[in-house]
């Protein structure tokens, strides 16, 4: 199974990256690096540093490998910066 981890270079996303390569699936991973770290993404995992709202990126990328799933951990923090520019999902 290839898997398609947003936020994989994060505390949790990078965990689930781990324990899918253990689990022997391939992982690709998308992250912009604004809190994660490229260290935190396993070896054998493909990292892609790119933000997720980048379309022309997210096109190449599903151009380049047929996914059997996508996990979602990409999101921000950022408590204050929410709160000066709470926009909203369009």
């Amino acid at each position: 199974m290839t898997v398609l981890v947003t936020g994989g270079a994060g505390f949790i996303g990078s965990h689930m990256v781990l324990a899918l390569n253990d689990a022997g699936e391939d992982v690709v991973v998308i992250d912009n690096l604004s809190t994660g770290f490229c260290w935190a993404v396993a070896p054998a995992a493909k990292l892609i540093e790119a933000d997720i709202g980048d379309e022309a990126t997210l096109d190449r990328v599903m151009g380049e490998h047929q996914f059997d799933a996508i996990v979602h951990f990409a999101g921000s923090i950022v408590v204050p910066e929410s709160v000066v520019d709470p926009s909203p999902i369009t």
